[in-house]
């Protein structure tokens, strides 16, 4: 089964499989709550975070040097107008990643501890 060959079988609750892509690790899902159809794009973010704990383990203590690795985010959520992260980079705006990095709801996407 090539991917984007899925049939209309597969079904999360009232979502229907619309596509697999193995290669972005998306999976594309359609509802038609009786005005609309809506589309939800799911990713896999296991081995982002697998690595991140695995970096984060690693990682030394204190803030010496002039660069630290500090956080690995996948690129739907980089690009998420609600997270706004994309735009605060290409504003330079280090509050904004900051605020989102330290939050713990986030530590998840951190691959170094301490605040920024």
């Amino acid at each position: 089964m090539r991917a984007g060959d899925i049939s209309r079988s597969v079904r999360d609750g009232d979502w229907e499989l619309l596509e697999w892509d193995p290669q972005l690790g998306r999976t594309t899902w359609v509802m038609f709550d009786g005005e609309r159809t809506i589309v939800r794009h799911d990713y896999q973010v296991d081995k982002t975070l697998e690595r991140n704990a695995e970096m984060r383990s690693h990682a030394t203590d204190g803030w010496k040097g002039d660069w630290h690795h500090v956080a690995s985010v996948p690129l739907n959520l980089l690009h998420d107008e609600n997270v706004g992260l994309h735009k605060a980079f290409q504003q330079g705006d280090d509050k904004h990643i900051a605020r989102f990095l330290n939050d713990s709801d986030n530590a998840a996407w951190r691959t170094k501890g301490g605040r920024l």
